[in-house]
């Protein structure tokens, strides 16, 4: 008899715990349909406002040219309130990055994905090194970029090692497919070099580097003339001094910068996908 009263209070028990799961289920997207349809009443006025969803599209990218132009007035009228501004935040944080660094670091640079990305990721790194070599061509950043839509960009800098006998060329030869074809040929470049670069101290032949790029459609004549007469040395010199100035300890090194706080992270490994992500996340906050 006991036996057969605790089996119906069990049985009672579950058919209580499924209808109670069943009512939070059903009230939960119930919920999430309502908070939907009234979003998408609220943005549906919004487009009519301004006759439809293309025209508000416009309307927001024009907007935000004119934010940044009347922050760059700002940065060359009142200098110093920019950098009281600083100075205040760097008081409660230490980790915020000066805004100069963050315009140099940017100044005449291909950004990868979406431009107006809250969070940049900027991979240093040496077309050399073993372990740069193992995570460029591993798709890391490509995948960060695709699982993250467009709260996040990539930007490319060279810093040859000088224990590194061909890494200074190589950085060369890569600017100078950028200044003759473009930023998406240059990253692309680089990335065959990584791809194409043997382990161990069978490095990338100096005298590959021009097939190379013809073989990407880059002209040979204008490359040539570029790489032969060291016409991006200053190029390269000029990001190996944003390494310095960011007290980068080693290659790979990957700078994860909040674009909106200036809060941002360095760490100078070789990283994974998942490692990457979580500092993503950490900075965004």
């Amino acid at each position: 008899m006991f036996n057969s009263n605790a089996q119906r209070n069990t049985i009672l028990m579950i058919i209580i715990v499924l209808c109670t799961l069943t009512i939070i289920s059903t009230n939960y997207m119930f919920t999430q349909s309502m908070v939907t349809q009234i979003n998408d009443s609220i943005m549906e006025n919004e487009y009519k406002k301004i006759w439809w969803k293309e025209n508000y599209i416009i309307l927001q990218e024009i907007q935000k040219r004119e934010i940044l132009s009347y922050l760059d007035n700002i940065k060359n009228e009142k200098p110093w309130l920019i950098k009281e501004i600083f100075e205040k935040q760097n008081n409660n944080n230490s980790n915020l990055l000066d805004p100069s660094i963050i315009d140099d670091l940017k100044k005449d640079t291909y950004i990868k994905w979406n431009t107006w990305a809250v969070i940049s990721v900027i991979e240093f790194s040496d077309m050399e090194c073993t372990f740069c070599k193992s995570q460029h061509t591993s798709w890391v950043y490509n995948n960060i970029l695709e699982k993250n839509d467009d709260k996040v960009n990539y930007i490319f800098k060279n810093f040859p090692l000088p224990t590194h006998k061909n890494a200074q060329k190589e950085a060369e030869a890569s600017k100078c497919v950028e200044n003759i074809a473009g930023w998406e040929k240059y990253l692309e470049y680089i990335g065959k070099i990584f791809t194409e670069t043997k382990s161990g101290w069978e490095w990338y032949k100096i005298e590959n580097l021009s097939t190379l790029a013809e073989n990407m459609w880059v002209d040979k004549i204008k490359f040539n003339e570029c790489f032969n007469n060291g016409m991006t040395k200053i190029q390269v010199e000029r990001e190996f001094v944003q390494w310095r100035m960011l007290w980068i300890k080693s290659v790979p090194a990957s700078l994860i910068l909040n674009n909106m706080t200036w809060k941002y992270k360095i760490i100078s490994e070789e990283l994974d996908e998942k490692t990457l992500e979580n500092m993503i996340n950490e900075i965004i906050k």
